[in-house]
């Protein structure tokens, strides 16, 4: 059996992935269910007999928010393991921690061994959700990158969906197989992504980065020309990875410190990016929605039976808005969809707080549905917006020696915020009852700001002309005498225009990025051709036959591409 190549090796990969983030969403479903159980309780040690309700909601709160202190330690370690083992064994080295905390969920006795549990989990479960984003983005095209991550993010929903169905049969039995199934389930997804992953490759960058060269044109070569590491796909696309790797190198962009640093990268501004994409994520009321969805429902007036029955309904809502960016993002952008996601939430969540005040306060019945239904939208607008936007833009914006540490901290702010909601969410619900969403809803217009003055668009970019874009003058005008081949695959199809927002938008101390909007072909035309003829105004004519290059008799002259610009420089330019 010969190993997978072109469609079939990229589904395969994006399928996987997603299977991933199906666990990440079962995880996120499966407490909404077993938090509000009277046997789970009683294990617990958390249940009030008389008055039928929960004793410490804060511990309750523990029980399940603690496990996001997994997470986020499972991220923070990503940045270490990820970079010396490879993306591939991180996330085998994830499943297998994740899938036994699972287990010791599922056999939990006590209220010590469960939290326990759910931190180991959580720590497999971080090391996932950090590594899976940067995978599918350094092996996707840049035309379809945030397709193929909404697809992931979008089993996310997928993972929830089954969480909340599973729960509502097992609502009909008795006994502790009610919550001690659901939590042994996820070791099925755990099992399954751990041994899949096996038979992938591994992340073509990560390869480079380690001087794997052969190996890097092999899986490239699998990927796009049918094993053929002499065609010019996959050449161009090869040439354009090393080059931005050594570009990363000769800045010295490798380190903890360099990501901290602002340095000729803007490594910081980066970090602040990825990881304020994360918290506005959690802070923007999803998990006050998920973990404690069966809550919400209650809190709308229905019964135990009807609430699980709604959560499964809402899971499936959540779904179909989730499949929404799959055919939008590479159309609309990231930004866009951040910005009216955002505004499509706060409105959701007024709405919300709205309904149930009319309801509790006036007993108008109409309430309680009003409140019900915008619970529904709330998730199809989330689904369709920052679901896979808060995990799709970080793993874009580091260059390849920083993305799994980039990522690794954008990650644990995910988990941080996952935690801090989680933690509040019912004491919040105990204090201040439906004023808990008005409140979540103002937090959403205090974003919006951030997301039009801060975030640059990156749609239809390759990573490594990301890198570039965040880059001061000075490495930009490096670039493109030492990296030439930038931007060179990714316009293999030369009727693919440069976005002209992305080109125009983004700027370093007050001056607008002086890379062109458009990119055009050259197929033999040397870097000194180029600067000799940089008064030329039309483009240079690449058939003519006083042109030439050392690149001339190479596959990667085929798709070599050059940046039309009046001022060709760069330290190393002769």
């Amino acid at each position: 059996m010969g190993r997978l190549q072109g469609k079939s090796l990229m589904n395969s990969i994006t399928v996987l992935a997603a299977v991933g983030f199906l666990l990440f969403g079962y995880d996120q479903g499966v407490m909404s269910g077993i938090t509000d159980d009277p046997t789970f309780l009683r294990k617990m040690g958390l249940y009030d007999e008389v008055n039928q309700k929960v004793t410490n909601p804060a511990l309750l709160g523990a029980i399940v928010s603690l496990y996001e202190i997994g997470c986020m330690a499972g991220a923070l370690s990503c940045g270490w393991v990820g970079d010396r083992l490879g993306r591939k064994k991180t996330i085998m080295i994830g499943c297998t921690i994740l899938t036994i905390g699972g287990a010791l969920q599922a056999g939990c006795v006590n209220i010590g061994m469960m939290i326990a549990a759910r931190m180991i989990t959580g720590v497999g479960n971080g090391l996932n959700t950090a590594t899976i984003p940067v995978y599918q983005s350094e092996i996707s095209p840049p035309k379809s990158r945030g397709a193929h991550v909404s697809f992931e993010a979008s089993f996310l929903t997928l993972g929830v969906a089954i969480a909340y169905w599973l729960e509502y049969g097992l609502y009909f039995t008795t006994g502790e197989v009610v919550w001690r199934f659901p939590l042994a389930f996820q070791c099925f997804f755990g099992i399954l992504l751990g041994v899949g992953v096996k038979f992938l490759p591994e992340s073509p960058r990560w390869l480079q980065a380690h001087d794997r060269d052969m190996d890097c044109k092999q899986v490239l070569a699998d990927l796009w020309t049918d094993g053929d590491t002499t065609h010019p796909r996959c050449v161009g696309e090869w040439e354009e990875i090393r080059d931005g790797i050594e570009l990363e190198r000769r800045e010295g962009v490798s380190t903890y410190k360099e990501l901290f640093s602002k340095g000729k990268m803007n490594n910081r501004y980066r970090v602040y990016l990825g990881m304020m994409g994360q918290i506005i994520q959690q802070f923007g009321g999803i998990n006050l929605i998920s973990y404690y969805l069966a809550t919400v429902f209650s809190q709308a007036g229905m019964d135990p039976k009807m609430s699980r029955l709604m959560s499964g309904v809402d899971s499936i809502v959540y779904f179909i808005g989730a499949l929404c960016p799959i055919f939008l993002i590479e159309r609309v952008g990231r930004r866009k969809l951040m910005f009216y996601g955002l505004i499509g939430q706060a409105i959701c969540m007024f709405l919300i707080g709205a309904g149930q005040a009319a309801y509790k306060n006036s007993g108008i019945a109409a309430g309680a549905s009003v409140s019900i239904a915008f619970t529904m939208l709330y998730n199809f607008v989330f689904g369709s917006a920052w679901l896979g936007l808060a995990w799709l833009y970080p793993a874009e914006i580091f260059g390849t020696g920083l993305r799994a540490k980039g990522n690794s901290m954008s990650t644990a702010a995910n988990w941080l915020g996952n935690f801090v909601v989680a933690e509040v969410a019912p004491v919040c619900f105990d204090k201040l009852d439906y004023w808990t969403y008005i409140l979540f809803g103002f937090v959403n217009i205090i974003f919006l700001p951030l997301i039009y003055f801060g975030y640059p668009e990156t749609k239809g970019l390759s990573l490594e002309e990301i890198e570039v874009l965040f880059a001061t003058q000075e490495v930009q005008d490096d670039a493109r005498t030492i990296a030439s081949h930038i931007g060179s695959h990714r316009s293999y199809d030369p009727s693919k225009p440069r976005d002209p927002e992305t080109a125009s938008r983004f700027s370093f101390n007050g001056r607008r990025s002086s890379r062109p909007a458009t990119l055009r072909q050259q197929s033999h035309v040397s870097n000194k051709d180029v600067h000799l003829a940089h008064n030329r105004k039309e483009e240079i004519d690449t058939t003519a036959s006083g042109a030439s290059s050392e690149d001339n008799n190479t596959a990667a002259a085929q798709v070599k591409q050059e940046y039309q610009n009046e001022n060709e420089k760069g330290p190393n330019y002769q």
